[in-house]
């Protein structure tokens, strides 16, 4: 192709990127199109997936003999 042979290598690397940003957002289109198709649930139905807070204790009560301060 005359597009390549007269393209400097820094236009062909220009190419070369913007083919591959294209390229990744069809795979990315494609991979949230079959991820909302397959994964219909009704979510008053789903299961919660909240995880407790665990709760820190209080230490300033708390006598460190075993701590040494300089």
């Amino acid at each position: 192709m005359d597009l390549f042979q007269n393209a400097t290598d820094d236009q062909i690397a220009l190419m070369g990127c913007f083919v591959a940003i294209i390229a990744s957002a069809a795979l990315m289109y494609v991979s949230v199109f079959l991820n909302r198709s397959n994964h219909k649930i009704d979510e008053s139905k789903a299961p919660s997936q909240t995880l407790p807070i665990p709760v820190r204790e209080d230490r300033s009560n708390v006598e460190n003999s075993h701590r040494k301060v300089a």
